[in-house]
């Protein structure tokens, strides 16, 4: 199509609730096909970076939904165990995706 790059289809969304370590309760996850058997999925929000207090944006990718949500779930949760601080993880030690965004 004249002017159009790409078309995603969102393919299934998902609302993780996390355990007492977050501070917040859950967060949303959208897997998107990119290509006949190739899902991304992401997450709304993103850990900060330690040093640098940078998004990390960490994504999951499979041929399944369940795989790619799976794929992303272990590298967010392996991201922000990473980057918790000695203190204990804040609200400040995340970064949400705007709503027009997600």
């Amino acid at each position: 199509m004249d002017g159009v790059r790409r078309i995603d289809r969102i393919v299934a969304e998902f609302h993780v609730w996390l355990d007492d370590s977050f501070p917040f309760a859950k967060m949303k996850v959208r897997v998107i096909e990119r290509d006949p058997g190739n899902l991304l999925a992401v997450a709304n929000v993103g850990v900060r970076n330690i040093k640098s207090r940078e998004r990390e944006y960490i994504s999951g990718l499979a041929g399944t939904v369940e795989d790619a949500v799976n794929d992303l779930l272990v590298r967010f949760i392996a991201g922000v165990r990473e980057n918790t601080p000695m203190s204990g993880l804040t609200e400040s030690d995340f970064d949400w995706s705007t709503h027009e965004d997600f």
